[in-house]
């Protein structure tokens, strides 16, 4: 329990609480609705301040580090570990705290300044038995906010939450924690929705976002694969047949030369040939021609020529045969030329042939310096592409198997918890039954509440409902009566903080009969159990008396706040 709340401020009014049910009553003289930590009676900044010497953050805008705060500091005393302990910390030094642990006498046994880090690890181990640590372990800043819920972080808009903003994993492990189920499969359950988390930032990637070239469909990417592999092993063995040839551009220039005469050799012996045909064929003619004498013909015509006549013709027929020869010895002459030239031509033209043909065998059995660079450049761009396909693939592998794999396991944490739910009935039923009779004692006039547990496809899913009926401000009371059934719970294992404090806005919105049941029911359990009960209430909205007739005032701590004047807040002055 908290035994006392001080403050160096000169005029801060130290509370000192008992044992159950302890109210601080705030006298509102004026109608103000502040609700900022920084104005009003201080109601709100007890809690607060609570919060800070429990291991709270304390940053730069943290109101303990802004003037006139930040010069002083804040203390507390209650019980730890069956022990009085005493923890003071300074706004100067939000890192350190200093913890002095009392004999049963009131002495000082010892006293230590330590860091904030420090004072919460031991705070989990002593409170709440926390030794894990680690991703999304149970804390005990996260544990105890449910014990001492701030209207600042949302706290009062579900039961289940502590914080507006509190996300998925850190309700079910810390809640699975505080009701005694498995906090491993809460656990798994985080490093699943993670897991998963990254393989749809994968997924989407592969889809056409930032890692479209490194992701693909692995059967697409298979035979992609296996085209370019084989494209590479057939360059890469080229290029270790591959021979370098020193003068290949001179060869290659002279192998081009050779080709260029021996087409125009080609064109040379055709063109012969064609003339050598045409040689023969005249040779022929002149060979046969076989003229007719002149006399002959008149003779056969029955004409006598006279001799003078037959004279000058012998003559012609002289001169005629004359050029006959001249003709045949030109042609033969001609021939013999032309059949000595296509002799040559050819044989010059299957000479030049011959050492082409040994020139393009050189090159093709090898090439030039520059061929071999060129294709082991391309040879090393068809490796890149090669690994690049092949890291596709196996990321792809690696993506398609792994959405599997978390398939599976998805179900197989849902079938783990369903059976582990089933298994702690036993445990989880104190807690079905403390929930349903708070709701009873408020609302007995319409269906009482339920806290259910059930084991879904996102982990469990715990839900603390009281159905609604004529009642205002029923979400608050829904909180109200998860919170009585943690700290009944923790109390009755001699574990916990031994105390719970609620600001006087979960009572906001509740209807006046509910208000009072909730002091009273609160300072029965408070009492029954154990525990400390503390509530701050405006004076306003505080009944006279409880419904078994005990008068509020008896709860009521001493020291009153009041919103009227600078000092009669609990700081004692207004900043």
């Amino acid at each position: 329990m908290i035994h006392e709340v001080t403050s160096s401020l000169p005029k801060f009014k130290t509370l000192r609480f008992t044992q159950g049910l302890n109210i601080v009553l705030a006298d509102r003289t004026d109608k103000s609705t502040q609700t900022d930590t920084r104005n009003g009676s201080g109601k709100t900044s007890l809690i607060e301040i609570l919060h800070h010497l429990l291991g709270g953050k304390a940053e730069p805008k943290s109101m303990f580090r802004q003037p006139p705060l930040d010069e002083h500091w804040f203390a507390m005393v209650f019980d730890l570990a069956g022990q009085r302990v005493r923890v003071q910390r300074e706004g100067a030094t939000p890192g350190k705290v200093t913890v002095a642990t009392f004999t049963s006498d009131g002495a000082v046994l010892d006293e230590e300044t330590i860091s904030n880090e420090q004072w919460k690890r031991r705070l989990g181990a002593e409170v709440f038995g926390l030794n894990e640590e680690g991703d999304w372990a149970p804390s005990f800043r996260s544990c105890i906010s449910y014990f001492l819920r701030r209207q600042s972080a949302g706290g009062f808009q579900a039961p289940t939450k502590h914080f507006s903003q509190q996300m998925t994993w850190d309700i079910q492990v810390n809640l699975s924690f505080l009701l005694g189920l498995d906090v491993d499969l809460a656990r798994a359950w985080q490093r699943l929705r993670e897991r998963e988390r990254q393989m749809e930032t994968l997924r989407k990637a592969a889809q056409g976002g930032a890692l479209g070239e490194l992701v693909g469909n692995s059967g697409e990417l298979a035979s992609e694969l296996a085209v370019a592999e084989d494209e590479l092993n057939r360059l890469t063995a080229s290029v270790a047949d591959f021979t370098v040839i020193p003068t290949y551009a001179t060869v290659e220039a002279e192998v081009t030369r050779l080709g260029q005469r021996i087409r125009a050799l080609n064109n040379q012996i055709i063109s012969d040939r064609e003339y050598l045909a045409q040689l023969e064929n005249n040779l022929d003619e002149v060979q046969t021609t076989r003229p007719t004498g002149l006399a002959e013909l008149y003779a056969a015509a029955d004409v006598q020529l006279p001799e003078v006549a037959l004279a000058a013709y012998d003559d012609v027929q002289a001169f005629h045969d004359s050029v006959i020869a001249n003709r045949r010895q030109y042609l033969d002459a001609e021939i013999r030329r032309i059949t000595s030239d296509l002799a040559a031509n050819t044989s010059e033209r299957n000479r030049l042939a011959e050492q082409r043909s040994d020139g393009m065998r050189l090159l093709s059995s090898g090439g030039a310096a520059e061929t071999l660079l060129e294709l082991q450049r391309d040879v090393a761009k068809r490796q890149v592409r090669v690994e690049q396909l092949r890291h596709r693939y196996d990321n792809a592998i690696t993506l398609e198997s792994e959405q599997g794999e978390l398939r599976l396991e998805r179900q197989r944490l849902a079938a783990a918890l369903t059976r582990d739910l089933a298994e702690r009935q036993q445990v989880l039923r104190p807690a079905f039954v403390i929930f349903e009779r708070l709701s009873q004692r408020l609302y007995a006039d319409q269906q009482h509440g339920r806290l259910v547990v059930n084991a879904t496809d996102n982990g469990p899913e715990i839900t603390a409902t009281i159905p609604r009926g004529r009642s205002k401000g029923i979400t608050n009371m829904q909180v109200y009566c998860f919170d009585l059934d943690l700290i009944t719970l923790w109390s009755r294992r001699e574990r916990g903080p031994g105390f719970l404090v609620h600001d006087s806005h979960l009572f906001d919105g509740v209807d006046e009969r509910q208000r009072a049941s909730a002091l009273q029911v609160g300072a029965e359990y408070a009492a029954a159990e154990g525990f400390q009960y503390i509530v701050t209430l405006n004076s306003d909205e505080t009944p006279n008396e409880l419904p078994d007739g005990s008068a509020v005032e008896d709860f009521v701590l001493p020291e009153r706040l009041t919103d009227h004047g600078d000092d009669g807040g609990l700081f004692g002055l207004r900043f």
